[in-house]
């Protein structure tokens, strides 16, 4: 028998139900998650596509959104690590047989995929798709026990741990959503410190949808007596977790503040059976960034991260192509969906 269609992440429970037949996936792969990403780009609507033979089960959770002032549509993955993934080889050419015709028939021109590191699923991309390794992300394998950790995190994390220590901060987990506010004030703070652009700033629907995650959404503060000083919040889903946002005061960083909030997240995490965790990667694709060296450092090793690219239907895009050119200039080749750049 075979099945196949569209699900809007607010049909939760049909949605996981999709998801049931892969075992171990990555956290962001939830509805819940692509409720909260879609709000972050105008007119998105997040949805799963599935398909079901008697080889197996593939889905495609993304973004449609209407690329502005025409009748096309482009198709991205939430800011996160997602893409196609099947449970068998033998079910992915009829997959995107079918898949391929839905998108001819609701004008989509052009997709950009984020693959996930924990599923390593870019093997399962379109034929067509253009696979290139982006960046390295830092990333932990977690061990069996606090002991271990703290010896694959390395002598300069354990010396900044004990650093904290003795500067009396304590590490613990936050209740949600009491502990919300503290943390939103303490980011904010961050992110007004660093001049950050408009999206990494994140309003109250945001937190809301987040907060539909239940337990796998989680949240770990660094106290210096009862203010709140670095914090780490966590998205995990079985044996996978993503560490989402952090935020720290400038004045604990050397006193191992920011050190102390991630190793309490892997902590929490590897507890509740988290095998895996993406720490993510730097502000740029250097691999000398400092924020990527920082997550580094209190990671076990690293993952590569890689992204897809494919243009579905070629006239319609040079269209969009050079319309965008005559109003905006050449937009280049770096960006496959350069309407939203």
């Amino acid at each position: 028998m075979t099945t196949h269609g569209i699900i809007p992440a607010h049909e939760r429970a049909a949605w996981h139900a999709q998801l049931a037949p892969f075992g171990q996936i990555d956290a962001t792969y939830l509805p819940e998650y692509h409720l909260a990403y879609a709000l972050r780009i105008k007119d998105s609507k997040p949805l799963l596509w599935h398909y079901s033979d008697n080889d197996g089960h593939f889905v495609y959770p993304f973004l449609l959104t209407p690329v502005a002032g025409t009748s096309h549509y482009d198709i991205t993955g939430i800011y996160g690590y997602t893409g196609p993934i099947a449970t068998r080889d033998a079910v992915t050419t009829r997959a995107w047989q079918q898949f391929d015709a839905y998108a001819a028939k609701q004008n989509i021109i052009a997709e950009f995929i984020r693959f996930s590191p924990f599923n390593e699923n870019q093997r399962f991309a379109h034929p067509g798709t253009r696979i290139e390794q982006n960046r390295t992300l830092a990333a932990s394998n977690l061990p069996l026990s606090e002991e271990e950790l703290l010896q694959k995190l390395g002598p300069k994390t354990r010396n900044m741990l004990r650093k904290a220590a003795t500067a009396g901060l304590a590490a613990r987990e936050l209740a949600l959503p009491a502990g919300l506010p503290a943390f939103r004030a303490l980011y904010e703070d961050t992110m007004n410190r660093n001049k950050a652009p408009e999206f990494f700033w994140y309003d109250d629907a945001y937190y809301q949808n987040l907060m539909l995650l239940g337990y796998g959404l989680r949240l770990f503060g660094v106290f210096a007596g009862e203010a709140l000083v670095a914090a780490s919040m966590s998205v995990s889903h079985g044996a996978s977790g993503l560490y989402h946002l952090g935020a720290s005061l400038p004045e604990h960083a050397k006193s191992g503040a920011g050190n102390l909030a991630l190793f309490e997240m892997s902590r929490g995490l590897m507890r509740a059976g988290v095998t895996f965790i993406n720490m993510t990667g730097g502000r740029t694709m250097a691999a000398d960034d400092p924020l990527l060296l920082f997550k580094k450092s209190n990671a076990t090793g690293t993952a590569a991260f890689y992204i897809g690219k494919r243009i579905l239907d070629e006239t319609a895009y040079a269209s969009v192509r050079e319309a965008w050119a005559k109003e905006h200039g050449d937009p280049g080749t770096g960006r496959i969906i350069f309407w939203r750049s």
